[in-house]
């Protein structure tokens, strides 16, 4: 097959026009964007980003936070990085990461633009400047995106994608060399170094390497120069493409038992979460044709799990309909204008392969489609061109069409936007949008204490319990919901009954607690003495009574008896923290942070011979190189004593 393109005159720059759409497209982009700075700090914002500390008196500090996290298997040194840079630089608290996330969105929309451009027109697409432009700005400017954009934590999705991107755009002008009769293996060279840049910003880049494969053979065809079909190339995509099939099938196949184990900790089997994700990419999908903004956001821990195949029955059609895309699509691979809408469609299930299929994470979450809905844009274009290819005449006025549903969207993400940008809307909205939201519950339940309205705050503290029970939900157990209202009446500064103290963990003895953060939550109050009426040290001691008792394995997860031993530390009360640093790890052995605070205790209740043993463990950790700077640092003011 000729490709449509032969001439590297057809590959010159664009024309003024085109420049200065583009330019007005990101202006508006801009412009929309721009209040959603004033938005709150949400959820993960506070472990992951406004955790880092004062870096300009401390910057020998900065690498412990670039690579000292563990939110992904390959520790995602480069969004670290850029979180560490901004606070070194920047330090504008999480306004100044909105700014920065809002600019890296413009930044994308400007890749997103050119690789329609390039790809469009190697397709030879009538009217590709236009098209590549307003289908680039229905992406940049849809509202399914702002909770992407505004989530400072997301720019790990966001970043990951800028890399993603200009690997896919490399790769496209390696493979222009290709046809223009200009070999040349560095030019290549970009592609590999992008998409590593890519997946130490999210590990879930590893979807564009059968991306770009499907690009070739769906959209390219391994066109060389005069025309011919490269053989070299057409063999290795199609052995990569039917190898990572095979090794991907026989590692599901092999690992079936591991991988399904791995959910013990979740309230959905593996086959569950499948059967429901069938459901929630459709979702994704009509998400993004009809938006319904009501219930965007972050929180969608109310969505109905699919227990099997009729239950409920939506999980049946929405099986079916994905075996007959599947069947469609073959049927597609036909026609030249079909193969691209299949390669669009394949785009977005391959974008969504990582985080909705076989691992243990939550079930739903909008930032899950910054990439993979590039294809469905993608898929759009490919519509455009199979019509105005056949029906020239539709061009004008489709593009119009276009044009004016950019309007609209931008309209839709504005009010977003504004609802984003001020706490109370946003929780408003949330809890409007899915009133069975634990989460939703839960953040108005605080926002009422925050008031001083205690009885309000518990009405929906115990919503948020009674929602809690959705296996898509928080599975609190009836501690955590006590607990929580141990922390509502301290932020609106109520009276805590004795009593209500003393029913601690009554209700399940064995394992009273599962929510690690919500007594952290309670316990980072106390340690600040936010509440002075509440009785710490009677709360502390009922904790002890659960806690400190001999069979404590299966009582708690590590975390928690961390947590109380931060409580028993501000108390001063050393010896309980010391007991329960202990506790602590004998669950999480070596853990550094564990060993740290033992050392702490230790010292204060002068058990020498312990805390000796805690620095000679310390040492050889740090021999190993498994100590931060932070942990040499502190371990030194030991040895110093």
């Amino acid at each position: 097959m000729k490709p449509a393109v032969t001439s590297a005159a057809r590959f010159s720059a664009p024309p003024a026009g085109a420049l200065l759409l583009v330019a007005l497209l990101l202006l508006l982009g801009l412009w929309i964007y721009w209040p959603g700075i004033q938005g709150p700090a949400l959820l993960d914002d506070r472990s992951s980003v406004l955790v880092i500390d004062d870096l300009k008196n401390r910057p020998e500090l900065a690498f412990d936070y670039i690579f000292g996290d563990k939110s992904g298997a390959l520790g995602r040194s480069v969004s670290m990085a850029s979180f560490v840079l901004e606070r070194m630089f920047l330090d504008e608290g999480i306004s100044g990461g909105k700014k920065i996330n809002i600019v890296l969105h413009l930044l994308n929309g400007v890749l997103v633009i050119w690789l329609f451009w390039l790809l469009f027109r190697y397709l030879d697409v009538p009217g590709y400047r236009v098209l590549a432009a307003l289908l680039g700005a229905v992406w940049l400017l849809h509202p399914l995106l702002v909770s992407t954009v505004l989530y400072v934590v997301q720019r790990m999705a966001m970043l990951a994608t800028f890399f993603m991107l200009l690997a896919s755009i490399s790769y496209l002008y390696w493979r222009f060399s290709l046809i223009a009769g200009r070999p040349g293996a560095w030019r290549f060279l970009p592609v590999p170094v992008f998409l590593v840049i890519a997946l130490l910003s999210k590990e879930n880049a590893i979807v564009l390497v059968p991306v770009l494969l499907l690009m070739e053979a769906l959209c390219l065809r391994f066109a060389g120069d005069q025309g011919e079909v490269i053989p070299w190339l057409r063999k290795l995509s199609y052995g990569l493409i039917v190898s990572g099939a095979v090794v991907l099938l026989s590692i599901l196949l092999i690992k079936w038992d591991f991988l399904a184990g791995r959910f013990h900790g979740r309230a959905f089997s593996m086959e569950e979460r499948l059967l429901t994700e069938a459901r929630i990419v459709w979702d994704y999908a009509f998400q993004w044709v009809y938006p319904g903004v009501a219930r965007m956001g972050l929180y969608h821990d109310d969505f109905v799990l699919s227990r099997n195949l009729l239950e409920p029955a939506s999980t049946v059609f929405a099986v079916l309909a994905w075996i007959l895309v599947a069947i469609v699509g073959v049927a597609l691979l036909r026609w030249q204008a079909g193969r691209w809408f299949v390669f669009g469609a394949c785009w977005f299930l391959l974008g969504h392969s990582v985080e909705s299929t076989v691992l243990p994470l939550e079930l739903y979450f909008e930032h899950r489609n910054y990439f993979p809905s590039i294809g469905l844009v993608l898929a759009a274009g490919a519509l455009f061109a199979a019509i105005v290819k056949k029906w020239p005449e539709p061009k004008a006025p489709l593009l119009v069409c276009t044009g004016v549903g950019v309007l609209l969207l931008s309209l839709l993400t504005s009010s977003q936007v504004q609802i984003w940008s001020n706490r109370s809307l946003l929780l408003l909205s949330q809890l409007n949008g899915h009133p069975e939201s634990a989460r939703a519950n839960i953040d108005m339940a605080t926002e009422l204490a925050r008031l001083g309205q205690i009885e309000a705050a518990r009405n929906y503290s115990k919503r948020a319990y009674e929602a809690s029970a959705n296996p898509a939900g928080l599975q609190e157990r009836s501690g955590d919901y006590e607990i929580r209202n141990l922390a509502l009446s301290c932020i609106a500064d109520s009276g805590v009954p004795v009593a209500q103290i003393d029913e601690l963990g009554r209700e399940d003895p064995d394992r009273p607690f599962s929510s690690v953060t919500t007594l952290l939550a309670l316990v980072r109050l106390l340690q600040d003495d936010s509440c002075p009426q509440f009785d710490r040290t009677g709360f502390a001691d009922r904790l002890a009574e659960i806690f400190l008792v001999e069979d404590f394995r299966h009582k708690a997860s590590a975390n928690i008896y961390s947590n109380l031993a931060v409580l028993e530390n501000a108390l001063q009360r050393y010896d309980n923290a010391y007991a329960y640093a202990e506790r602590f790890l004998v669950l999480s052995p070596y853990n550094t942070r564990g060993l740290l605070m033992k050392l702490h205790f230790a010292t204060a209740l002068g058990k020498v011979e312990s805390a000796q043993s805690v620095i000679a463990t310390l040492q050889d950790m740090e021999e190993q190189g498994k100590l931060t700077v932070g942990e040499r640092q502190t371990l030194a003011l030991y040895l110093e004593q």
